[in-house]
């Protein structure tokens, strides 16, 4: 609205703008002072006519004081001209357009002022339903979920209650979050909870949390979930290990949403394997086997295969067991070209790779593995043999490194196969 009243005129005196207007949005909607003036209103015919637009802009200044009729009829005279003359606002009417639709259009309205993403206006859309669901979240954000964000709280109830592949937060879904608050926290905290029995922790998941809703649709729906936390485990190890949710997120979780229901509510290892990308085959054990030092499904799966001892208040880091650099420098006589050739290419692969903690690694750094074995007394071998896989009976000089990788190869599928069910 304006106010076309000259005397009642509150501006801003510090706006860069030389000519200065008294607008503002009013939530008073059709009870507005009888000096001010709803904008929107100058798009109707009346003002748009030549015939009768004097007409129309006495009647709209009729209750403006004498002395600022003047005024008044300049301002409204000015609006018309802006917007029909030199049509400098434009408008577009838009019928049957959907929520996804008109966030997409705001965003890149909005684009020109402060950058807002679509999941921040998605809470915006929420917060207009549940006025205190930014307090109650940040309640629930704390501790192992606290570097979760909103979007797993959103994106959660869409799981739950709504449509995940939408996206669309409405006044249902809202209502739904609302009235089940304390049973959505029962199931994080439980959710926690059947994480610690497989010795896992949810504050690892909080950059890929997108692998949990699953598991808390279970355990939100089935009172029974703790018979299944083999499957859980297996799972969620498949669902890391296979990149589930590299591309494709939101159908996917519409998949395992439905898969769960025709499963009675349940996560089964059956249920796994009746869907391709989380299926174990011989071909995907492979892939995790060639995986590289610095990789993400490097990192998980060592982590994973080292899960019944690593401490979660120790920092661990992927090591090589043979030292990188030892395969630049001459090879062995007895050892062919093409062996060593064919080794220099295995050397980064997981088979050669442990997770040491960072202190460890450090008096480590480059040394031969089996002077780095030999440094040890009776139980610290005992104790890297086991939380190393280092087979058994098998020789850990580099002379003998193509029969050490394949031994320790072996044993890793056999782990592997083991976790993920």
């Amino acid at each position: 609205m304006i106010e076309l009243n000259k005397h009642k005129l509150t501006v801003d005196e510090e706006e860069y703008n030389s000519k200065k207007y008294d607008i503002k949005f009013s939530e008073k909607v059709g009870r507005l002072s009888p000096t001010q003036f709803e904008i929107r209103n100058i798009l109707n015919d009346k003002f748009r006519s030549d015939d009768i637009r004097e007409q129309a802009i006495e009647a709209a200044i009729v209750n403006v004081p004498s002395d600022s009729k003047e005024y008044a009829r300049n301002i409204l005279q000015k609006l018309y001209e802006k917007i029909f003359v030199e049509k400098l606002v434009r408008y577009t009417e838009i019928h049957n357009m959907n929520q996804d639709d008109a966030l997409e259009m705001f965003v890149r309205f909005n684009s020109g002022g402060k950058s807002l993403k679509k999941s921040e206006i998605t809470m915006a859309i929420l917060e207009a339903y549940w006025p205190s669901a930014k307090t109650e979240f940040g309640k629930v954000l704390v501790d192992s979920y606290k570097d979760f964000g909103s979007d797993f709280i959103v994106r959660s109830s869409l799981m739950l209650y709504g449509d995940v592949v939408k996206s669309n937060i409405n006044k249902q879904i809202a209502e739904d979050l609302k009235n089940n608050w304390n049973d959505f926290k029962t199931a994080l905290n439980k959710l926690e909870d059947v994480l610690k029995d497989i010795k896992m922790e949810v504050s690892r998941f909080s950059g890929s949390w997108n692998v949990l809703l699953p598991v808390l649709y279970f355990i939100y729906y089935n009172t029974n979930f703790k018979n299944n936390t083999d499957d859980i485990r297996a799972y969620l190890i498949r669902a890391v290990l296979f990149t589930y949710f590299q591309s494709g997120t939101t159908g996917k979780l519409q998949q395992m949403k439905s898969r769960i229901n025709d499963y009675n509510y349940e996560i089964t290892v059956d249920m796994l394997d009746q869907i391709s990308d989380l299926r174990v085959t011989d071909g995907k054990i492979e892939d995790i086997i060639n995986t590289e030092k610095g990789s993400r499904v490097a990192g998980e799966a060592l982590y994973y295969l080292s899960i019944d001892w690593v401490n979660k208040n120790f920092k661990y880091e992927q090591d090589h067991l043979h030292p990188f650099d030892r395969f630049d420098a001459t090879k062995p006589i007895a050892v062919s070209h093409e062996d060593w050739l064919l080794w220099r290419g295995n050397r980064n692969r997981l088979p050669n790779l442990q997770l040491l903690e960072g202190r460890s690694n450090g008096s480590k750094n480059d040394m031969p593995l089996i002077d780095y074995y030999n440094d040890m007394n009776d139980e610290q071998k005992e104790i890297f043999v086991k939380q190393a896989i280092i087979p058994k009976d098998t020789s850990l000089e580099i002379s003998k490194f193509g029969l050490f990788y394949e031994k320790r190869k072996a044993l890793l599928v056999e782990r592997l196969k083991k976790l993920l069910g």
